[in-house]
């Protein structure tokens, strides 16, 4: 094996310098996603809570397709904006997105395919494991904030086994604290 020269070494070490600068180190998300998801999700299972308590007649349930569909076209509009940024995904976004729609597919499969075995409440409560998983994968890459709003999601999972009274409010506050919680502060973060 040959040895480098001081100047080889010094050229080699400035290269991987400037790859290092030019990388993606952190994992940017799309706050506005997370909030407009988390938002959704509490209304869904906050809507089914005042049902189950007879606070709001059951034709009420109308709203969340309108909900849902809004949700979408929200999405689909944000995606193409971004989808049209000349620098294209990181490798780590990449990776965010791959975890995002395992998770999110494998809840969507679970509540259209079992909904005999995850009855009643079991239905939010995936999607709540669903997203906990999510706001963990970015934390494992150093986000702090992600890290807190993945154990209020776990969190308002155990208050909601445990308060059976309220479990639709506890997951209803999970996804708006935890989920869209951390969207808005994805948001509104300088960093």
């Amino acid at each position: 094996m040959e040895s480098l020269t001081a100047s080889q070494a010094r050229d080699h070490i400035e290269m991987v310098d400037r790859i290092l600068t030019r990388s993606e180190r952190s994992l940017h998300v799309g706050g506005e996603f997370f909030l407009a998801w988390g938002l959704f999700s509490t209304a869904v299972t906050l809507t089914a809570q005042l049902v189950v308590d007879r606070r709001i007649p059951a034709n009420s349930l109308w709203a969340l397709p309108v909900l849902l569909a809004a949700a979408i076209v929200f999405s689909a509009v944000r995606g193409r904006q971004l989808g049209k940024c000349k620098d294209g995904l990181s490798l780590i976004q990449r990776e965010f997105f791959a975890v995002l729609w395992i998770s999110l597919g494998v809840a969507m499969f679970t509540d259209i395919v079992a909904y005999r075995i995850f009855t009643t409440w079991a239905s939010s409560a995936i999607w709540t494991v669903a997203a906990a998983v999510v706001l963990f994968f970015i934390a494992s890459h150093g986000n702090r904030r992600a890290l807190a709003c993945g154990i209020i999601l776990l969190a308002s999972l155990a208050a909601a086994n445990f308060m059976p009274a309220f479990t639709g409010y506890a997951l209803a506050a999970g996804m708006l604290f935890g989920y869209a919680g951390f969207g808005l502060i994805s948001l509104i973060a300088r960093d």
